[in-house]
């Protein structure tokens, strides 16, 4: 069976591999173990350096005190610091050492030297703490002689051992222990590589061999089941495969054969159904696009129809709603104001009766274009009609709302257009000038000639208020879009007030601009054709 034999080998290769791996690692181990040693044995050795030089330092900071009587002893302290140091990282050396078989006559050596340099340390320290510099002496070079010859016996001598000779053999000892661990790594390492470099090729060889064989007989059980699947891919659903025995391959040439015969039979029917389903699926997705594409166009003209609806309607209320607040404050006036005020309101109230009746029209006719009331207006008394309608409001909001004045704008200038179209596009642009100018703040309403050809008239409103950046004056009259600045100043809004008049300008033949105001503010423009005489 081909299962069995691809186990056997793969096994085979196995255990080899991990035979191989087993060695490799404790070759390696033992490489590191022997590093570790020598590691070690260079550590003793830098700490036994270590501990005579600052020894030789400290003898040359007393040679300095007996000779001057002044020494920096945050230096002596400096130094005997270091000495504990050492003798401390040598004590637990000397421990790591205690516990490895192979380091114990090296250990036993250390720990005898460890011993002899603590002694003398201790003895060196309680003398040398005894000097204190500044201290005046009775007979300064006598006392020095005698000082610096019992120092020296400290320094050298311990216990009748010379200590410059223990630790010049301690140093010997710890060189020639480090040369031979050191040599014994290096040898462990440099086998470990020998056969892991032996195992990589036998490996290797094996797993070729094992691989070729195996694709070898692989090709050929799968060759007659790669020919059935071309043929039944070329549409030969006749096609079988020859059986021969009853291993792997055998078995899943017999399901090949009765997938074949499957196939076959359902091949017939499965084209004409999948040709009805996929026409089934086209003809749905095409209405299901249809459909959706309505109800999108529904929506939008929805949104849009509420959206006209809550600003139109907003914009003459707030007019009212000013006009009404200032005549309740007033009082004791003549009749004749009182009038004048209501004829406002009722104006507004008639306007905004329009704006609702344009807007269910709207609603009636799919948004389609609405006709225009065109007739010859007076310049000056559309602007002075604007003036008086909002000046409440921008008394209410804090605002000084004035006229610029006209020397170039005769007095019987006209225009051809819709008045109540033109009044709504002048209450828009005063309504966001008094909405979006902090309080205290300027509004100017005006107007300017243009005699170009054909010649035109511009209503302009301009605020101090807070403006709009370069790049948002291309964005400001598209609809719903909204400065962040405004959105923080007044949070409700559509961002349909200027595309309104804008349309509403496109629609008397002229155009709407915005600017920016030189001392700060917004300057918006209606630029509208003069009447032809």
């Amino acid at each position: 069976m081909f299962k069995a034999r691809l186990g056997l080998w793969l096994g085979v290769l196995v255990a080899v591999v991990a035979t191989q791996f087993a060695i490799v690692v404790w070759l390696v181990n033992q490489s590191e173990l022997d590093r570790s040693r020598s590691l070690r044995g260079k550590d003793v050795l830098v700490q036994y350096l270590e501990l005579s030089s600052n020894k030789q330092r400290l003898k040359v900071w007393f040679a300095q005190y007996l000779l001057t009587d002044s020494a920096p002893v945050a230096q002596r302290d400096l130094y005997l610091q270091r000495m504990q140091a050492s003798l401390v990282e040598l004590g637990r050396l000397n421990a790591m050492e205690a516990t490895d078989a192979s380091d114990l006559a090296i250990e036993t050596v250390s720990r005898q030297t460890l011993v002899a340099l603590q002694t003398n340390f201790e003895a060196l320290r309680e003398q040398i703490l005894k000097a204190q510099p500044q201290v005046a002496r009775p007979d300064p070079d006598t006392e020095r002689a005698a000082v610096w010859d019992e120092m020296l016996s400290v320094f050298d001598i311990s216990q009748g051992q010379d200590m410059r000779t223990l630790i010049a053999d301690a140093i010997k000892v710890q060189m020639v222990h480090s040369r031979e661990t050191e040599a014994a790594a290096q040898t462990a390492l440099s086998r470990s590589r020998h056969l892991a470099l032996f195992s990589i090729l036998s490996t290797i060889v094996l797993s070729v061999g094992f691989v070729a064989y195996f694709a070898l007989d692989i090709r050929r059980r799968m060759a007659p089941l790669l020919d059935g699947t071309q043929a039944l891919q070329a549409g030969r659903m006749d096609h079988r495969i020859a059986i021969h025995g009853r291993d792997e391959f055998d078995r899943l040439s017999m399901s090949f054969n009765r997938m074949a015969e499957e196939i076959q039979l359902h091949r017939a029917n499965e084209v004409s159904q999948r040709q009805r389903l996929e026409d089934a699926v086209t003809q749905r997705t095409q209405d299901l696009h249809a459909a959706n594409q309505q109800l999108l166009n529904i929506d939008r003209s929805r949104r849009q129809f509420f959206a006209n609806i809550s600003h139109e309607l907003r914009t003459p209320t707030t007019a009212l709603l000013g006009e009404a607040e200032v005549s309740l404050r007033r009082s004791g006036h003549p009749e004749h104001v009182y009038r004048e005020a209501l004829e406002r309101i009722a104006t507004i109230a008639r306007q905004l009766g329009a704006r609702i009746a344009e807007l269910m029209a709207v609603a009636r006719q799919g948004e389609a274009s609405q006709g225009m009331d065109l007739q010859t207006i007076h310049a000056h008394a559309l602007l002075r009609q604007a003036l008086e309608q909002h000046r409440g409001a921008a008394a209410a909001a804090g605002h000084r709302l004035a006229l610029n004045p006209l020397p170039e704008v005769p007095s019987d200038l006209r225009l051809r257009g819709d008045s109540e179209k033109l009044s709504q596009a002048l209450t828009i642009l005063l309504n966001n000038a008094i909405r979006y100018t902090p309080s205290p703040g300027q509004i100017w309403l005006g107007a300017q000639l243009d005699e170009g050809v054909p010649p035109s008239l511009s209503l302009s409103v301009e605020d101090n208020g807070i403006g709009l950046s370069p790049e948002e004056l291309d964005k400001a009259s598209e609809r719903y879009w909204r400065s962040d600045a405004a959105r923080s100043i007044r949070p409700e809004g559509m961002g349909l007030g200027l595309a309104i008049a804008e349309d509403i300008a496109v629609a008397h033949g002229g155009r709407l601009r915005l600017s920016h105001r030189t001392a700060g503010g917004l300057v918006v423009q209606i630029s509208l054709p003069l009447e032809r005489a």
